[in-house]
């Protein structure tokens, strides 16, 4: 039976418990034996650098999935050290799971950035796309997609965490605590993040 692996990528300054319930009900819904999450080296479409390293959001990513089988930290993006696209992304681990299907996880948001990623007509045959709505957005899906595009919609939560707001929290001196897995609320405090 083919393996099948979800994909979340992102900047993760800071992981918190969105993402994870996100890849939970991704896992659940359609049935994923594997979750990994990807953080991005840099996220090609914010202008602004994320305000921990790279080697400070892959170790939070690493505390926040070490305790769930399904979940696993992947470098793929780490490892190029440049801008991070999608599509190489999904060509790399393609490579590296040959067998397996992959389905790229989103907010339901990003579909309507969905065209404007890098070579989304090769993306597109790589990966199937799970979309979740968040608070606020809706799908919206642009006509310029690719024909052989798969978006599949996932039952959503009415969820509203953003590591903005975290990170905003912890500058503020209010407590993120309930937000974030508790080993990583530890390291943000014992790494002086985001103060």
């Amino acid at each position: 039976m083919t393996e099948r692996i979800g994909i979340i990528g992102g900047s993760f300054d800071p992981i918190h418990n969105g993402h994870l319930i996100i890849a939970l009900d991704a896992s659940e819904q359609f049935e994923l034996d594997l979750v990994l999450f990807v953080p991005a080296f840099q996220a090609p479409l914010k202008s602004k650098a994320p305000e921990s390293t790279p080697p400070q959001r892959m170790r939070m990513v690493e505390l926040a999935t070490e305790e769930e089988p399904r979940f696993a930290c992947s470098d793929v993006d780490y490892r190029c050290e440049s801008t991070s696209y999608s599509v190489r992304t999904a060509q790399i681990l393609s490579q590296e799971h040959p067998a397996a299907s992959l389905f790229w996880i989103l907010g339901a948001d990003q579909i309507a950035q969905l065209h404007l990623w890098r070579n989304i007509e090769e993306l597109a045959k790589l990966v199937s796309f799970i979309a979740f709505e968040r608070p606020g957005s809706a799908y919206h899906f642009a006509d310029e997609l690719p024909t052989h595009t798969r978006i599949l919609r996932g039952q959503s939560r009415q969820l509203e965490i953003s590591s903005t707001e975290i990170r905003d929290r912890f500058k503020s001196g209010r407590s993120a605590k309930y937000f974030l897995p508790a080993n990583v609320f530890d390291y943000i405090k014992a790494e002086n993040l985001y103060s």
